[in-house]
């Protein structure tokens, strides 16, 4: 499948992409959360964490974030990097987290707590970066090397990821999610049967360098339509065919806010998150706003953006909701 880069192309401004050795040929990417009701403490939640995190095999890269989904609950989560699920089993095999999630008691109370773990090719995944500042999983990859001509167009995601030379990633149960069902859930440890070629992004901003003006522009002009936007996907599943959309605050690892924020969506194929992107008012809003921004500051911005994107292996992907409400995650769609 030949690629979609426009002929003789040379993109308006720099970026970066990783790029990973033979030595790396799979990645896990692994989110673990809580949700509680406001005002309920996560302080076990955390402690069994650092302490896992600490043992043996730990993680190549841990950041954390924090939210309220839909339902109104809050949630905290830890999300981690290992190259490959061999080593991803070492730690979870030998962790004192282990017992402690499998124990009985996680599924009563008021807490709830899930995971949703991915073992992705390095085929089958791309990055890209505004500066050389390495986030989520190019901490993994190779320093940042020369800038990548595969941008700023439409079809540059698609065409850096190595596999779409043979495949074009399509959807795996039609156009249109199904209905989602809203079944019991509270008190029961579920999983979910995915299909194969889902495409998460995980799409993050960095206003950490920003000069005073340069944020109050970024708060005032481009943030609400980015929460305009992960509001739609989160609010309408079905038309998009976004089956879950969380928009993130960023923390530090002791939970302190960090000055940057995500948004994390999972797609039904490669497809649906480009045909939002390209045509729908809500994301065509976020660019036509970015660019006000650009030009206001005649192109000399210290706000960071990036994103990973991957394709689902079904097989090689584990999502559990314990004791979780039924709108949780990938839940409504995929529960087996």
């Amino acid at each position: 499948m030949p690629k979609q880069m426009p002929e003789n192309w040379e993109p308006p401004v720099d970026a970066w992409q990783s790029a990973f050795d033979g030595g790396i040929e799979e990645v896990v990417f692994a989110y673990f959360g809580t949700q509680r009701p406001k005002g309920v403490s996560a302080s076990e939640f955390e402690d069994q964490f650092h302490t896992a995190f600490a043992g043996n095999s730990p993680p190549s890269f841990v950041t954390r974030a924090e939210y309220v989904d839909a339902s109104g609950y809050e949630n905290d989560l830890f999300i981690a990097y290992w190259p490959g699920q061999a080593a991803f089993d070492a730690w979870w095999q030998g962790s004192t987290l282990k017992n402690w999630w499998q124990a009985s008691e996680r599924e009563s109370g008021p807490h709830g707590f899930w995971r949703e773990i991915f073992t992705v090719s390095t085929k089958r995944f791309e990055t890209l970066h505004s500066s050389k500042c390495p986030t989520g999983v190019a901490h993994l990859a190779k320093e940042f090397g020369e800038p990548v001509r595969e941008h700023n167009y439409w079809g540059g995601m698609r065409d850096r990821v190595p596999d779409s030379a043979q495949d074009n990633f399509p959807s795996k149960i039609g156009d249109r999610l199904p209905e989602p069902k809203l079944a019991p859930s509270h008190g029961q440890r579920l999983a979910t049967k995915l299909p194969d070629n889902l495409c998460l992004i995980r799409s993050g901003q960095n206003w950490r360098d920003c000069s005073d003006e340069e944020l109050e522009t970024y708060l005032d002009v481009v943030k609400p339509k980015l929460t305009a936007a992960m509001a739609y996907l989160r609010d309408n599943p079905v038309e998009s065919g976004c089956a879950s959309c969380r928009l993130m605050d960023e923390t530090a690892l002791d939970g302190s806010l960090a000055a940057q924020s995500f948004g994390l969506a999972m797609f039904i194929s490669m497809e649906h998150l480009e045909n939002w992107s390209k045509s729908h008012p809500t994301h065509l809003a976020i660019f036509g706003n970015f660019f006000k921004m650009v030009e206001k500051h005649e192109g000399q911005l210290d706000l960071k953006l990036w994103h990973e994107v991957l394709i689902i292996d079904g097989d090689k992907s584990l999502c559990e909701y314990v004791n979780c409400h039924a709108n949780s995650g990938l839940l409504p769609y995929f529960r087996s």
